[in-house]
């Protein structure tokens, strides 16, 4: 196996890129953003966002109308039924 030789070569200071102690981008709000977004919303709040987003994706996905996407949504994301008997449960019969 060859054997390579690192060595550290110091860069002359012409070449060197100078730093600014000052950041070169700086970042303002947006002038039209008056209202600021609220970063606590309620789980409902959440819970319906994420439905009307999960039905907008499956509308523009499978080509279907924004009404048929927010029942699917609906179907899909309902809440399960409970059951007395745990999955675990269910396997060990078996």
């Amino acid at each position: 196996m060859p054997s390579l030789s690192f060595h550290a070569t110091t860069p002359s200071p012409a070449s060197s890129p100078t730093l600014s102690p000052t950041p070169s981008i700086v970042l303002h709000p947006a002038s039209g953003s008056a209202s600021k977004k609220t970063v606590f919303k309620s789980s409902d709040d959440m819970a319906a966002a994420y439905r009307k987003r999960y039905a907008q994706y499956l509308a523009s996905t499978f080509n279907m109308s924004l009404e048929a996407a927010m029942a699917e949504a609906d179907a899909q994301l309902a809440p399960r039924r409970s059951s007395a008997v745990s999955e675990a449960e269910t396997l060990r019969s078996i």
